[in-house]
């Protein structure tokens, strides 16, 4: 299965599938094109997320980033433990589980 980002309601963007290295440059094209149609704050909704590596770490906060940039905010709904793991290994899990809902 191939990773996709779907935009839905109300700046929710739904991940789905597997997130790796293969699939990082498509995602990554997808959600800078998904943000750039949003406005306010952003719901990343990891719930169709079948494995993630470091990559959905990165591509996490790619989107903190650009929506930091623009002033708006981030909310991440069913993070994958595999990321929470990778996020402490990273030291970035204190922040992580501040957008984490």
């Amino acid at each position: 299965m191939s990773a996709q980002v779907t935009l839905g309601d109300a700046g929710q963007l739904k991940l789905a599938g597997q997130i790796d290295f293969a699939s990082a440059m498509p995602l990554r094209r997808q959600l800078e094109q998904s943000l750039a149609q949003t406005s306010g704050p952003v719901t990343l909704d990891l719930s169709g997320v079948t494995r993630a590596n470091s990559v959905g770490l990165s591509l996490i906060l790619l989107v903190a980033r650009i929506l930091s940039e623009r002033g708006d905010t981030l909310r991440v709904v069913a993070l994958p433990d595999g990321l929470k793991s990778i996020a402490r290994v990273c030291e970035l899990e204190d922040w992580l589980t501040s957008v984490a809902a």
